[in-house]
């Protein structure tokens, strides 16, 4: 039988055993010679040192993780970190970064390649779209002039009297000196501004007077041998002729419409107004 080697009491063992235990705080304990060199025991001792020895080794990581971590943001990730670890580790092993740039640069054509796509389609139906308004605003332009400065000038030609065989020969010489103006929220035909800027009426009339016009118009016809009224429109009286010479309303006319008295003078047969008003009375 072993002898154990703490009791509390001697009773049981062999009297002649009880030498070998020496009482300690109320327990008697084996004396043995050698312990140290017992399996057990060195094998308790070998643990306990590798106990101490991994305990002091843990102090020293974390004494030097407690250094490491004083130096780190509050905001550290860990997981970044690690990323970033590898991309240099990658850089480490291509220090020249061919793969990475090759990779990059492809990408990025990648991508130019897509929105300059993308870029063109939109240009394309922006330009689809102009061109839908363009010719919508080429026709409106078209309906707009051919009715302002067409019908205008026609009426304006006929107004003063051109010969109906040469109406459109001389619409088509004053219609590219027509343009349209906006007046007063309206669009209205004038003739351009080097040209006086006259509306149509007013131009034309004081056209049909010149020397330009005498091929246009058609041949005068009149009340008498002189064709005093010649050219006479509905309602009008002509103060230069010598049926109804008038000072005062030859005074009016050229205060209202200097082309009408210019008109009227000549169908009198003066050569001009200023003949007429320097004259004291109507060609005999």
């Amino acid at each position: 039988m072993a002898l154990k080697s703490v009791v509390s009491s001697l009773d049981g063992i062999e009297e002649a055993l009880h030498a070998l235990y020496e009482e300690k705080d109320g327990k008697h304990i084996l004396q043995i010679d050698g312990i140290d060199d017992h399996p057990a025991v060195i094998a308790l001792k070998n643990g306990h040192t590798n106990s101490k020895r991994e305990r002091d080794e843990a102090r020293a990581k974390l004494t030097a993780a407690e250094k490491k971590l004083k130096g780190l943001p509050e905001d550290f990730d860990a997981a970044e970190w690690e990323r970033l670890k590898t991309e240099d580790e990658a850089r480490q092993a291509d220090p020249e970064g061919k793969d990475v740039r090759k990779q990059v640069e492809t990408a990025v054509a990648a991508k130019e390649r897509q929105m300059q796509t993308r870029h063109d389609a939109a240009i394309r139906a922006k330009d689809e779209i102009i061109a839908e308004k363009d010719t919508a605003i080429a026709s409106i332009t078209g309906d707009l002039r051919t009715t302002l400065v067409g019908d205008g000038l026609t009426k304006a030609l006929v107004k003063a009297g051109v010969k109906p065989t040469l109406l459109k020969a001389a619409q088509r010489m004053f219609e590219g000196d027509v343009e349209i103006v906006e007046e007063d929220g309206k669009r209205v035909a004038r003739m351009k501004t080097d040209l006086g800027g006259d509306e149509l009426d007013k131009f034309i009339g004081n056209w049909s007077q010149s020397d330009e016009a005498k091929d246009f118009i058609a041949p005068p016809s009149g009340a008498d041998e002189r064709g005093g009224n010649r050219n006479l429109r509905n309602g009008e009286t002509n103060p230069y002729a010598k049926e109804t010479w008038n000072i005062s309303q030859q005074g009016a006319l050229l205060g209202s419409d200097r082309a009408k008295a210019e008109r009227l003078a000549k169908s009198a047969g003066f050569k001009d107004l200023n003949h007429a008003n320097r004259s004291t009375g109507p060609l005999k």
